[in-house]
């Protein structure tokens, strides 16, 4: 199906049923760590994005799931917020579904009364924050000229008044740009205002956009919580052992790997297999050009080959 992946194992949200909701790398950022790689469309918000045809593939998909996944992500390789469509497919999904609705978002758009209204009926938005100072926000982010870090602590603060749902708030720490002291001391006070249900600290686990995007240690995560406090997990660990996933086929190892670059233990999990037999195969996809893979901070990642 075009837009629909997995489901897939998520860190945060156990077995993930993928919708992209919007056409690749189109986004109101163009954020330095970004897994998918630069922003070529940077846009507002400004088109509906083939609402139909995501209902579709989702009806089709849910008349009999199985197994059921755990939720159901509105995300992909885009800000989701973006589609105009998007209140629509989530009550969509309400409507022929009991499976929990997810929604990965930047922020950026929360601002905006119609992107918070359209969200109002999923179960869980995790929206993101990663610097609560103006240059820090600007130098990670990239956002276009409008988006300032005002407005997105703003929009944040207006939709945790508003939303009956639960939010978790994750924040990427990146080595000597956002995780000084001065920068936790600003964060601290923004989550503060904010008020999240959860805040979840990730790091650059996979490789980034720019090579200044560096990671902190496991040390340094755990110091950055705890002098955050309050409901704060470090999730940059991919630790979750019971995580299977459905794809066996090299057409569907192919496809995860063209979403987000994965290291062999990720793709074993998420596949359900033995180590062993998942490096063979990708040992033979890489040979017939259709994979590739880099280092990045001692591990080894594999991506498609566009």
């Amino acid at each position: 199906m075009a837009h629909l992946f997995g489901p897939v194992p998520s860190r945060r949200l156990g077995r993930s049923l993928g919708v992209d909701l919007i056409p690749p790398k189109t986004c109101p950022y163009d954020c330095i760590y970004c897994e998918v790689g630069p922003t070529t469309r940077q846009t507002r918000r400004r088109f509906a994005y083939r609402t139909d045809a995501i209902i579709g593939e989702l009806t089709e998909c849910l008349r009999d799931p199985a197994p059921a996944p755990d939720v159901i992500t509105l995300a992909g390789s885009g800000e989701p917020t973006l589609n105009l469509g998007l209140g629509r497919i989530i009550e969509a999904i309400k409507a022929m579904s009991q499976i929990p609705v997810a929604v990965l978002t930047n922020g950026a758009l929360l601002y905006l009364p119609q992107v918070r209204r359209e969200l109002a009926a999923a179960d869980l938005v995790l929206p993101s924050l990663d610097a609560a100072r103006e240059e820090t926000y600007l130098a990670i982010n990239r956002p276009l000229p409008e988006l300032t870090l005002d407005r997105l602590i703003d929009g944040l603060t207006a939709f945790r008044r508003e939303y009956r749902g639960q939010i978790w708030l994750e924040v990427m720490l990146i080595k000597g740009i956002n995780d000084t002291e001065a920068e936790l001391v600003l964060l601290r006070q923004a989550l503060g205002k904010i008020a999240p249900d959860k805040v979840q600290l990730n790091t650059v686990v996979r490789p980034g956009v720019e090579e200044s995007a560096r990671p902190l240690d496991t040390g340094a995560m755990a110091a950055a919580a705890a002098f955050l406090g309050g409901p704060v997990e470090v999730i940059a660990a991919f630790d979750r052992e019971d995580m299977v996933g459905s794809p066996r086929e090299d057409e569907d190892l192919v496809e995860m790997l063209s979403r987000r670059p994965m290291t062999a233990p990720d793709l074993a999990q998420a596949l359900g297999l033995p180590l062993v037999q998942v490096v063979a195969r990708l040992k033979r996809l890489q040979d017939s050009g259709r994979i590739s893979h880099n280092r990045h901070h001692d591990q080894e990642f594999y991506r498609h080959q566009a």
